[in-house]
């Protein structure tokens, strides 16, 4: 294309350029779509020319199955390589899914309501579901492990759901082949534990201390006397935990009930879940916050009333 510039004759390179380089298009291809649907919407979108022919050509070639997602096509693509595309899901737009370690099963079900899934209550919540995969304890707390997950669009909650169970499944039972001869916990006691320690600390170093504390209580038949235990035993926890909540008889208000609670109480990390399998060897029976994110720890119970008065001012104490 010729162009004239102050009077000289020149050349539109950004027309040109347009002109040579395909128009793309992302269209949505729907769980449950056939073939002739996403024919005539990959037709009408000027992907293909003819939604006819190329159903014919998918019948002669046998390539009737169609992937759900979102693809990117090129204009004017031939109908063989827009099939081969729709088969195997090339070109296909991921979506990202991210769960942070610690969260509990109604934190994830927010974030799965957010990313878009609406029904997530109803599925994740659901014990008769949480049945139907044999999970210990009974509904999915503790095996939605956290990580990020990339699906299509189109990707139902179920198959999200199934999909963290299972990653979850075998993120324990790998930490589980290799653990210590000693270890004196089942695989779903070691998941309890490691949901405690994941919701003691934010240092990822003192997650094998913790352990080690807590594994020292319960060798000794000490209450754990976890904080976050009794929260999640508490309906409508306003983030002010108190003295009433502490002497509340909940089964996970581990300053009343020895011993481990009955579920976990978060969905931990591999982190975690290895510092229960290879706890730091210690002496340590308490800990308390030193405000900075991070803990003392002490091995007697006077050591411990020192650091409660040195760093917790109101006299709130903890393990």
């Amino acid at each position: 294309m010729l162009v004239v510039v102050s009077g000289a004759v020149g050349f539109d390179f950004v027309s040109f350029y347009r002109r040579q380089v395909p128009e793309t298009k992302i269209i949505s291809i729907q769980k449950g779509w056939n073939l002739h649907r996403v024919s005539r919407v990959l037709e009408a979108q000027g992907v293909v020319s003819s939604a006819f022919w190329m159903v014919l050509l998918a019948k002669v070639t046998n390539q009737l199955v169609v992937q759900a997602g979102e693809y990117r096509f090129e204009q004017g693509r031939l109908p063989g390589a827009v099939l081969a595309q729709l088969q195997d899901g090339t070109g296909v737009t991921k979506l990202r899914f991210v769960v942070p370690e610690g969260l509990s099963l109604k934190e994830i079900v927010v974030l799965m309501e957010k990313q878009g899934w609406k029904d997530a209550g109803s599925v994740v919540l659901d014990p008769m579901f949480a049945q139907g995969l044999r999970l210990d304890g009974g509904h999915l707390e503790g095996w939605m492990f956290p990580d990020t997950y990339f699906y299509r669009s189109g990707d139902l909650v179920v198959d999200m759901t199934r999909r963290m169970v299972a990653r979850a499944k075998k993120t324990l039972q790998e930490e589980w082949d290799h653990r210590p001869k000693d270890f004196k916990f089942t695989a779903y006691q070691a998941l309890i534990l490691a949901s405690i320690v994941e919701k003691e600390t934010g240092q990822g170093s003192e997650r094998p201390l913790i352990s080690g504390v807590f594994q020292n209580r319960l060798k000794r038949d000490m209450m754990l006397q976890s904080d976050p235990t009794v929260i999640y035993g508490i309906a409508n926890f306003d983030g002010n935990i108190t003295r009433k909540h502490l002497t509340t008889s909940t089964p996970y208000n581990t300053y009343m009930r020895k011993g481990l609670p009955p579920t976990p109480i978060c969905n931990p990390g591999r982190a975690s879940i290895h510092a229960v399998f290879y706890p730091e060897s210690t002496r340590s029976l308490y800990f308390v916050a030193n405000g900075n994110g991070a803990h003392v720890f002490s091995s007697t119970l006077e050591e411990h009333e020192k650091n409660v008065d040195t760093y917790q001012r109101r006299g709130k104490r903890h393990p």
